[in-house]
């Protein structure tokens, strides 16, 4: 899309979701003419290990080219267990926190039968969260790249023929890099911001749109909930001045 079309003049965005990645038969014409991303190209990279290795490389050398090589295939399958792969920190630091306060738990279970009952139900609820945690990534991953898409729709930046699934996908890559740098002492919450705004850069060059509409979509649930927060706090404010 140019500088001057608007946000009327594209179609609102398409679902398009299915389960199994498999090629396009038909790709637009005016695709590239590439291979899969190295994860699901199981023809040139027949071990799962050297997959993994290869998306490294390849987000290292080029983070645009993987925005360009998603729509080459197709399926949620794929990039939701590469985004379960880079969760397995998040869930080892879930289990020292249930580990932790089961500990506690259990040392307060020796002062009180409500105690007794709460370290009872502790491994419970952590295998109920645990097994929900899965159901958890895969809802992340649809919800965030179907915002971003529905967002580069209303900045008029959605390309026709790139449907919500392909955003999707690309999120689900992306996002998983981008929840293994959050784990980086200190750095973690840059590294966060920064990889939205790579995203959205992501997003615009896989829909053949301006970089900047990209980096506005991304960035804007933050910026919604940045505008919640301070129309919360405007309230407060004038209650607390209304109440003297």
């Amino acid at each position: 899309m140019n500088e001057a079309s608007g946000p009327y003049d594209v179609p609102p965005p398409a679902s398009g979701l299915s389960d199994t990645p498999r090629l396009l038969l038909a790709p637009p014409s005016d695709l590239p003419a590439l291979r899969p991303i190295p994860f699901e190209d199981l023809d040139a990279m027949p071990g799962f290990w050297a997959r993994v290795g290869a998306m490294f490389q390849l987000v290292f050398r080029n983070p645009m080219e993987l925005f360009e090589r998603v729509p080459v295939t197709e399926g949620l399958g794929a990039p939701w267990r590469f985004l379960l792969l880079f969760s397995v920190p998040g869930f080892l630091l879930m289990a020292l926190v249930f580990f932790g306060a089961g500990l506690g738990i259990a040392a307060a279970a020796l002062e009180g039968a409500e105690s007794r009952v709460l370290a009872t139900a502790m491994p419970f609820i952590f295998g109920v969260i645990l097994l929900l945690m899965p159901l958890f990534s895969f809802l992340g991953m649809v919800v965030g790249g179907a915002l971003i898409h529905v967002f580069l729709w209303l900045w008029g930046g959605l390309r026709p023929g790139v449907p919500t699934a392909q955003s999707i996908r690309a999120y689900g890559y992306a996002s998983a890099f981008v929840q293994l740098g959050g784990f980086i002492p200190i750095l973690g919450l840059f590294v966060q911001l920064a990889g939205l705004v790579v995203i959205g850069m992501g997003m615009a060059r896989m829909h053949r749109t301006a970089t900047w509409r990209g980096v506005c979509a991304a960035l804007m649930p933050i910026i919604l909930v940045f505008f919640v927060i301070l129309l919360a706090i405007l309230a407060v404010v004038v209650l607390a001045l209304l109440r003297r």
